[in-house]
């Protein structure tokens, strides 16, 4: 355990930005202490965190190895250098007076100046660090409080254990941390508005009217949705990708207002497709784990993803034969599965239940049920946080050694993704 002569070695975020790193690694006090081997105690990483403590030297570089905990900064100036070195994202900001900003004394070039003042920049300082691990553990200092209103709302499906979701939870909070703040540097920010005509789904038919209506709101007609998660973001709703614990495949939730939706980077694209779709219904119409709701939510992402009217012109007329094939000309052009496919047409009473039913046997026999015999080829990956962040570069508002720390990425390989700037 490190001396009070070693505290001068470690910043005074550096408690609450152990903690977040142990929670997002998913490990106990007793797992950390293990990785590192033992020399020292689960009691004296609990103090480590409660700040009645500081690592010596050798503690605290095996801690910011293990964890991979970014250096302390030196100074915390500027809106670009906070962001370049506090990569644990869960913090609040208030903005500083117009007095205070002149005691800062920035060393800026006329041209920096010119540039901040044509962007409108406004220098923030952070205040705190914030947990948002449930809703009494995020009160914002720049945001007016509401007991009433849940700062972070957060709903997954699957049966992950403690650890897990703590995890999950950290590693999505800090990304909408990130994700907000440099839509509000960038004067960027998009709202999420639906104007459908019901707030929840009671039974089969609301939820066909309700696809309806939501495409019709959204001028898709009856053509595929490309891109769902592209498509989603540019609505409003936050879209992550992430590799996650073992046997997390979605989840969804508002953080500070703001909508968002995670999905299972390694699902084969189809399945990601519609487990989005089922997250967005929780998102539009509330979350419920009811399996009853959860059903009528199945349906409402099939019926958004695959319409009725263009269904009915695959199977009509109704309880004749399906060939394989016409099942993957399906698939490849709505990005839905054979299995979801068939379970919409019998919703829609285009094929009976011994029909469907003799189609599971068959994608049994063949060991299709997991890996179907045709893949859906169309590509699924969230760009506009990388287009807020390509366009912060070339418009020379962040540094490239920020972006890429917003970015979780290296500027050798950012440089190389944006390309030439002219």
């Amino acid at each position: 355990m490190g001396t009070s002569n070693d505290r001068s070695k470690v910043d005074a975020t550096f408690p609450l930005r152990l903690r977040a790193a142990r929670l997002k690694a998913g490990l106990s006090l007793e797992d950390l202490a293990c990785k590192l081997g033992g020399i020292v105690s689960r009691q004296a990483i609990a103090k480590y965190e409660k700040g009645l403590a500081a690592p010596s030297p050798e503690v605290l570089e095996h801690l910011l190895q293990v964890l991979e905990i970014p250096a302390p900064p030196e100074e915390l100036t500027s809106l670009s250098c906070f962001i370049d070195n506090f990569r644990a994202q869960n913090v609040s900001y208030k903005r500083k007076s117009n007095a205070a900003r002149q005691d800062l004394n920035l060393k800026k070039t006329g041209a920096d100046n010119q540039l901040a003042e044509d962007k409108k920049l406004e220098w923030l300082e952070p205040t705190r660090v914030y947990f948002c691990l449930n809703k009494q553990d995020f009160q914002p200092a720049n945001i007016q409080k509401d007991k009433e209103k849940e700062s972070f709302i957060f709903r997954c499906g699957l049966k992950l254990n403690s650890k897990q979701l703590t995890a999950l939870r950290v590693q999505i909070a800090e990304k909408m941390e990130k994700y907000l703040r440099l839509e509000s540097l960038l004067k960027a920010e998009l709202k999420f508005k639906v104007g459908l005509s019901n707030s929840s789904l009671a039974n089969p038919d609301q939820t066909e009217q309700a696809a309806r209506e939501l495409r019709q709101l959204w001028d898709l007609g009856t053509g595929p949705v490309v891109n769902i998660l592209t498509f989603l973001e540019d609505r409003g709703i936050k879209i992550f990708r992430l590799a996650g614990p073992e046997g997390f495949e979605s989840c969804s939730g508002f953080y500070l207002d703001s909508p968002f939706i995670a999905v299972n980077d390694n699902l084969p694209v189809d399945r990601l497709r519609f487990k989005t779709s089922t997250e967005l219904a929780q998102v539009l119409f509330g979350f419920s784990e009811d399996p009853a709701q959860s059903k009528l939510y199945n349906r409402w992402a099939a019926a958004f993803l695959m319409p009725a009217r263009k269904l009915e012109e695959y199977f009509l007329p109704a309880g004749r034969k399906i060939a394989l094939s016409e099942l993957a000309e399906i698939k490849l052009r709505y990005g839905i599965s054979l299995q979801a496919i068939m379970y919409r047409a019998y919703d829609l009473g285009l094929i009976t239940e011994r029909r469907l039913r003799a189609f599971r046997e068959l994608l049994n026999q063949k060991g299709w049920l997991t890996k179907e015999p045709v893949a859906y080829r169309g590509e699924e990956f969230p760009q506009r946080f990388k287009r807020l962040i390509h366009y912060a570069i070339s418009s020379e508002i962040l540094d490239l050694k920020t972006a890429a720390s917003l970015a979780e990425t290296t500027p050798e390989d950012l440089c190389q993704e944006i390309g030439d700037i002219f």
